[in-house]
């Protein structure tokens, strides 16, 4: 399974990308140390209930969100612009949790 996670504001830009099969972890750019298999569990339970794509448009400025699972050939895209998801802040709270954002 692949995983690209990707958030973006005004002052910060966040990129991270997971491939089980090889074990590894990157982190704009950087490989960084992160048990895998439990965040990548806690991360589709959480965007199991998104919409594909949310987004506000009358806000021009503000915070994107995108999160790209590729799994047992299938591949799920999630994105949105200023609307997000009821639980996003468990997204977030996952991502800063393992030092992520």
């Amino acid at each position: 399974m692949k995983i690209n996670v990707t958030l973006q504001n005004l002052t910060s830009f966040t990129n991270l990308e997971i491939d089980d099969k090889k074990n590894e972890a990157i982190l704009n750019g950087k490989k960084i140390e992160l048990d895998i298999p439990p965040f990548a569990s806690r991360l589709l339970t959480i965007i199991s209930s998104w919409e594909e794509k949310m987004v506000n448009y009358f806000i021009i400025d503000g915070e994107s969100y995108s999160v790209k699972v590729e799994k047992d050939g299938k591949v799920y895209e999630y994105e949105g612009r200023n609307k997000f998801p009821k639980n996003y802040r468990d997204f977030i709270n996952l991502l800063k949790s393992n030092g992520i954002c």
